[in-house]
């Protein structure tokens, strides 16, 4: 019974020890994932002249995935994912149909990217 006793003190002072589930946060079973927030660096084009016919847009950039959206002017865009630096989207005439800045970003795992401004020029 004693050896039993002695097993139990042993057993919790080594639980204490590794500080399991402590409220510093120090658990060692726990893990956690962090993922940067995409940056995007080129379009390309990135500019084009009012009422152009309609074209592909590369974004060039970084820490894209396969849940990448692109937003045009604050829309959701159906994209492309060709890789983790690169995304595709589809401009339309209607896109082009007013000049002047058109914000674009990424949101890639439920964070936004920078904004870069596509110019749509006047002819």
């Amino acid at each position: 019974m004693r050896s039993l006793s002695l097993l139990l003190a042993t057993l919790l002072l080594t639980l204490s020890s590794i500080d399991c589930g402590s409220a510093a946060g120090n658990d060692p079973f726990k893990t956690t994932a962090a993922f940067a927030p995409p940056t995007i660096t080129v379009l390309s084009p990135n500019a084009a002249p009012v009422n152009s016919v309609a074209f592909t847009l590369a974004i060039t950039g970084s820490n894209f995935s396969t849940d990448s959206v692109v937003f045009w002017h604050g829309t959701p865009r159906f994209t492309r994912y060709v890789s983790s630096t690169e995304l595709m989207v589809s401009v339309t005439a209607t896109d082009l149909s007013y000049f002047g800045q058109v914000p674009i970003y990424v949101r890639a795992q439920g964070q936004n990217s920078n904004t870069v401004e596509f110019d749509v020029t006047i002819q």
